[in-house]
């Protein structure tokens, strides 16, 4: 039986062939793996980038709006409001924003309202002592008792017409206060029809008051209540013809409020003037 044999017999001029071969392929390879590498960095970077530009742009856009309405409010435009979006935190800052902002609103509202009801309602009687004055010195009027008690009366009237004023701007910014004390309202009432009745008798109108002077006290502010009183009968003498009437009537409404009416013989408010009966002028 024979045993074969062989020799491993090296040629290193083939291993340096073949080493030589490898080592460029590998090089190669590690660059390209290098490139890759960098290129995948570099749109990472990239993309990271817009994403933090959209997310930044996205988180940021509420506060944007919050400034440019506080700008647009600064300049004096007081109905821009702020969108309420975003984050919670920024939901809730525009809200409160929003609300100060209609704070404002109502305030320069309040503002106008009353310097146009200051020129309204001071025209009339400063006219007429601009138009007694004028006579006067034109020599037209004789400067007399007569004269200056007119032209003192239209100085009184002024003073009223700005006490109201005063009221009124109280009562809109919710400020007026209300002296509530236990009063009878027949007796209120009562001061308010005489204190017209010289009016109403000059134009031949029957003024009656219609009550039971025996009612309870009743809590209320007896000043307020005879302002009121006072502004219906004033409107409706002057509406009501020669010879009409009208009547002050007080009730209760199932015993639980005070019910007072004041009813003319006039002509009445048209249905188009009914929607605006309650607006100032």
């Amino acid at each position: 039986m024979q045993v074969g044999s062989f020799a491993v017999i090296r040629d290193p001029v083939a291993e340096a062939s073949a080493q030589g071969v490898a080592e460029p392929v590998a090089a190669s390879l590690v660059s390209a793996v290098n490139r890759s590498l960098i290129w995948t960095g570099l749109a990472a970077v990239a993309l990271g980038t817009l994403l933090v530009s959209i997310l930044s742009r996205k988180l940021l856009a509420p506060v944007k709006y919050l400034d440019a309405t506080a700008q647009q409010l600064g300049s004096g435009d007081f109905s821009q409001r702020a969108p309420a979006e975003g984050a919670n935190e920024i939901r809730q800052l525009a809200v409160a924003f929003n609300s100060m902002a209609a704070n404002l609103e109502d305030a320069e509202r309040q503002r106008r309202n009353l310097v146009a009801d200051v020129a309204h309602e001071l025209r009339t009687p400063v006219s007429n002592i601009q138009g007694y004055l004028e006579a006067v010195k034109d020599g037209l009027l004789e400067p007399n008792e007569g004269t200056i008690e007119t032209i003192h009366g239209q100085v009184v009237h002024l003073g009223h017409l700005v006490e109201d004023l005063r009221l009124l701007a109280q009562a809109e910014a919710g400020a007026l206060q209300l002296h509530r004390i236990p009063s009878q309202m027949p007796v209120v009432l009562q001061g308010c029809v005489d204190a017209v009745r010289p009016r109403a008798e000059a134009k031949g109108i029957t003024l009656t008051l219609e009550a039971d002077m025996a009612m309870p006290y009743v809590e209320m502010d007896s000043t307020r209540i005879s302002q009121v009183v006072n502004n219906l009968l004033e409107n409706a003498i002057i509406h009501t013809p020669e010879g009409g009437s009208v009547t002050v009537t007080l009730g209760t409404d199932q015993g639980r409020m005070v019910r007072v009416a004041v009813v003319d013989s006039g002509t009445g408010i048209s249905s188009e003037d009914l929607l605006r009966v309650f607006d100032r002028f």
